[in-house]
Parts: structure tokens; C-alpha cells; sequence
């Protein structure tokens, strides 16, 4: 049992770090100075792509991080209920 929390720990830092990558993209703009110059549908191209990259690329990373959350999640409590005999106490 121990071990399953600290595979739900272990994947809830990875699942951090991901997100966090994913969202705090601004290196990418001193890498592609030219991003800062250019526009989107009137909006600066950095804050178009950290929008886009920010949601629309994080939503199926979270839904990958709650199916494996939830299989953990079930590990644990299939590993903390009480086994039953069978018979009537």
C-alpha cells in the first residue's frame, strides 16, 4: 500500500512539472524574438500561442493525469479494504 502513494505522489509531481513547462512557455519568446512582432487576430503572437499552448494543449495532459490519478487512487483503496471472509461473524 505504502508504495501506491508514492506512485500517486511521483505522478503528481510529474504532472506538475508538465503543466508547469507547458504554461510558462515565455523562453520560447527570447529564443523567437520575432514572435513579439507579429499578431494573431489582433493580438501580440505571444499571447495568442501561450493561450492556445496554455488550455487547448493542457486539456487532454489533464485528462491522461486524472485517468492514471484515478487507477492509483483505486489501487489504494482496493489494497485498504478489509478482506471479508465469507462467513457471518
Amino acid at each position: 500500500m505504502n508504495s501506491a502513494y508514492k506512485k500517486e505522489c511521483f505522478i503528481a509531481l510529474i504532472a506538475f512539472a508538465v503543466m508547469t513547462l507547458m504554461t510558462h512557455i515565455f523562453p520560447m519568446y527570447f529564443l523567437f524574438p520575432g514572435l513579439t512582432e507579429s499578431t494573431i487576430f489582433g493580438f501580440p503572437t505571444h499571447y495568442f500561442l501561450t493561450i492556445v499552448i496554455g488550455w487547448l494543449v493542457l486539456i487532454p495532459v489533464y485528462w491522461i493525469y486524472i485517468n492514471v490519478s484515478e487507477k492509483v487512487d483505486a489501487e489504494i483503496a482496493d489494497s485498504g479494504a478489509p478482506k471479508s471472509s465469507g462467513g457471518a461473524e
